[in-house]
């Protein structure tokens, strides 16, 4: 690989470099997304299938040769599924039926369902008591988290959420972060239906019909994140951490969010370990829980790990997907990117990966997003995501969908990357807080 055969005077080991990279390349990221797709499934924080995956990550970090292998707990407000799928239909002034879906955290309608009178509303609007009052309400996607809330106390019975598909293609999603539930049974309708209603409510009264069919837990959850380590050489109280989030949402099996991303980390854990050269620095791993109802597990850790993050050398995030790699984002740190630029130079230019932005677009939107507030240094792996939207939260989350060679390629770059930042004889940057731009939303 022309790439990794750098001047001599480089830091960055190319030997090392370039076994990482053809051992990811010809790893077994493809085998750890199949069983997390095909034989788990949709991995819904606190749900049997997520603890599941938390078993088979655990025993797969520690048979890559990662050792310390662990759980990190956390408590979660509610554990949420779904019992059987939502339905809908409208029986007066037609009859029709109505293609849905329940909002996450999200409470059952009462058994055998609701009826009622459907009645649009802005989000923004105020005075709903009388106007909402024992009927069901539709508002469009961007009613804040708390109309659910307004909606209840003015005596709504459920709320209706135009999905902002324009494929009707059902998005998965919170009404609010936190894991705690929300005040009505809620529902997300299909952008063609949604048009329907409209229509038909600018002619006169309309009713509905809805079952949601929910299980929650009575109270909190103890949630796992699964947390390993490969003990640097030479200064192991120094570290870099390589993330991904276990949990996905459950239209579909979570293929690219995140069973790709989980899958990389762990065959990068493999790689390392088997290159027969530990990095001066220790490499840690960690799958995070919780990252869909507000980046819980990795909240949780730096909580709990407070004292420990002025070790922290750096924290690479991957939950990008298999579009095409186009190498690491470092949000809102031109320092971090110059530095990253020069390892990317040395070892990511034959892998197509070595651009670097330091774009404030994700930032908070994934699990680097509770050390970019403590300061540390974030690298968040960069994919095409022109086409990401298709599958994103969607029924369309396969691995049909995952380009193989790109789910190949980020794993050579995670790992790479990795032990070239805890290689290096030097500390990678400086710690320094980066201001969260909005707040993130669901």
């Amino acid at each position: 690989m022309a790439g990794l055969g750098a001047a001599p005077s480089t830091t960055v080991d190319i030997a090392t470099a370039r076994r990482l990279a053809a051992d990811a390349l010809n790893g077994r990221s493809l085998q750890y997304t199949r069983t997390l797709t095909e034989t788990i499934g949709g991995r819904l924080t606190g749900s049997a299938a997520y603890d599941r995956a938390v078993e088979w990550a655990a025993s797969e970090l520690q048979s890559a040769g990662a050792v310390n292998v662990a759980f990190e707990p956390f408590s979660m407000a509610r554990a949420w599924d779904r019992i059987a799928p939502a339905s809908a239909s409208i029986v007066s002034p037609v009859v029709e039926p109505l293609t849905i879906a329940s909002l996450g955290w999200t409470p059952s309608t009462p058994d055998g369902g609701i009826e009622g009178e459907v009645i649009a509303v802005r989000p923004t609007a105020s005075g709903l008591d009388g106007r909402v009052r024992g009927r069901l309400v539709l508002a469009d996607d961007d009613a804040p988290p708390d109309f659910d809330r307004r909606v209840r106390d003015a005596g709504g019975l459920a709320l209706l959420v135009a999905d902002p598909d324009p494929g009707n293609l059902l998005v998965a999603r919170v009404r609010d972060f936190g894991g705690d539930l929300a005040a009505l049974p809620s529902a997300t309708v299909s952008h063609d239906d949604v048009a329907r209603l409209r229509q038909l409510i600018s002619r006169g009264p309309v009713r509905v019909a809805m079952s949601l069919p929910n299980g929650v837990s009575p109270g909190a959850v103890t949630v796992r994140s699964v947390v390993a380590e490969i003990k640097g050489r030479e200064q192991p109280d120094e570290w870099v951490l390589v993330g991904a989030h276990l949990d996905s949402w459950d239209l579909a099996t979570g293929a690219q969010d995140n069973a790709t991303g989980v899958a990389m980390v762990v065959d990068a854990a493999r790689a390392i370990a088997a290159v027969g050269r530990a990095p001066r620095r220790t490499i840690k791993f960690a799958l995070w829980g919780g990252e869909e109802q507000g980046l819980l597990g990795s909240s949780a850790y730096v909580r709990a790990h407070g004292p420990e993050l002025e070790r922290a050398v750096a924290v690479l995030n991957a939950d990008a997907g298999t579009g095409r790699i186009i190498g690491w984002t470092t949000p809102g740190r031109e320092d971090v990117a110059d530095r990253v630029r020069t390892i990317a130079r040395l070892v990511l230019e034959d892998l197509g990966a070595a651009a670097v932005d330091r774009s404030m677009q994700y930032a908070f939107d994934s699990d680097g997003g509770p050390f970019l507030r403590r300061g540390v240094p974030v690298l968040d792996l960069n994919a095409d995501d022109s086409r990401y939207e298709e599958i994103h939260h969607r029924s369309t989350d396969t691995i049909e969908r995952v380009n193989t060679h790109n789910l190949a390629v980020g794993a050579a770059t995670v790992a790479v990357t990795a032990y070239a930042i805890a290689d290096a004889p030097n500390r990678f940057a400086a710690h320094k807080p980066v201001k969260e731009p909005s707040r993130r939303s669901p």
